[in-house]
């Protein structure tokens, strides 16, 4: 009688039980849900987001005496975005501590925990979680602008109130806390944030307290970019589509490739030419290597005469001691300041700055070049 693979005496092997992928770790049967995690650490009380609504409980969690417990909130994914209406009506008071009716989105986003400008959350993430602190209500909030988002400034103490109230909850609250059975409102902090993702692992995620945006590319013009026509028959469809390219500079930012189409004049007025966008910007440029800061030195003695104005003016050529991120550029002061730069060339006109496909030249001496970076300007070099 034939036999099968791995058959004795027509007696099959028992099979291996094998283990399931979704089990957790050292708890027999326990099977882990999609987007479940447990963080290390004891078990905290949990809210539930809901777009358009405070964290009512917030409060009960709140003691006057600083042993206030921390809260875990959950916030789906499809509220994070700025189409959250709140996040649009810039419902938020304070700064790093906040009114206990500041959307917690928007507060997330005026941390830097969460871009502002997502209109569609990442298809692998399943919810955000942050950790709130009930803190004391404040005299006063502040307002600040972080990360592209203002926040409102409040300068009354935050009280329950029956007038304020509008529906069965708020009356209940708000009687509680006449009767001091309840604290007077409170405030909140974020101590820490992270990402769920659908698979189930957790990332954490990091504040921008600095409150200064990410490195934002800057791009020449669309009708000076190139066109590649990629169908003829296209019809009443878009049949043109406009391509810049990007590349990573020396600190891993996306700058735009160099080209002379971005340092041309965007038209033939004289608010218009380059040499006059460098009033309010610095132009830093980049070879495989070094980093280059060009900037205008001192402005021409008769700004209002646009040919004046275009031969008066005296520009300085630096070499960048490092490169650095924009944030760090940014607080440093731009134009960098001295310790940051070794001048190479100074008293500079426009005409001595002759581009070329490849690089610039000035005074007889070629710099190659293979990105650019236009730069507002923050502070005066000193």
């Amino acid at each position: 009688m034939s036999k099968r693979p791995g058959e004795v005496n027509g007696v099959a092997p028992p099979l291996a039980k094998l283990p399931r992928l979704d089990a957790q770790p050292g708890v027999p049967g326990a099977v882990a849900a999609a987007g479940v995690v447990k963080k290390p650490g004891p078990r905290l009380p949990m809210l539930m987001y809901k777009e358009g609504e405070p964290l009512r409980d917030l409060r009960s969690y709140y003691s006057k005496d600083g042993a206030s417990q921390s809260v875990e909130v959950r916030i789906p994914a499809h509220c994070l975005t700025s189409n959250n209406r709140h996040v649009r009506a810039r419902q938020l008071w304070g700064s790093d501590v906040y009114t206990e009716d500041s959307d917690l989105v928007a507060v997330l986003m005026h941390c830097g925990y969460w871009y502002h400008s997502l209109t569609h959350p990442p298809a692998q993430v399943a919810e955000v979680r942050a950790v709130l602190k009930p803190q004391d209500p404040r005299d006063s909030y502040p307002s600040t602008a972080r990360n592209s988002i203002r926040s409102r400034a409040w300068a009354a103490p935050i009280e329950a109130s029956l007038a304020a109230a509008d529906t069965a909850a708020d009356t209940a609250i708000a009687a509680a806390a006449a009767e001091g059975m309840l604290p007077r409102g409170c405030s909140y902090a974020v101590e820490k944030c992270w990402v769920v993702t659908r698979s189930g692992t957790s990332v954490d995620l990091a504040p921008n307290l600095e409150g200064l945006p990410a490195a934002a590319p800057t791009f020449t013009p669309s009708h000076m970019e190139r066109i590649i026509t990629r169908s003829s028959g296209a019809g009443g469809r878009q049949r043109q589509v406009q391509e810049v390219t990007v590349m990573f500079n020396l600190v891993n930012e996306p700058w735009p490739k160099y080209n002379m189409q971005a340092v041309a004049d965007r038209g033939l007025k004289p608010h218009e030419w380059t040499s006059a966008r460098l009033h309010s910007t610095v132009l830093y440029l980049e070879s495989h290597k070094e980093r280059f800061e060009l900037a205008l030195s001192s402005p021409a003695a008769n700004e209002a005469d646009g040919e004046a104005a275009g031969g008066g003016e005296r520009y300085r050529f630096s070499r960048c001691t490092r490169p650095l991120p924009a944030a760090l550029m940014a607080k440093l002061g731009v134009p960098l300041p001295e310790a940051e730069r070794s001048v190479l060339h100074e008293d500079l006109s426009w005409e001595e700055i002759q581009w070329g496909a490849n690089g610039v030249s000035l005074r007889g001496q070629l710099y190659p070049l293979v990105r650019i970076h236009f730069m507002p300007q923050t502070g005066k070099a000193q």
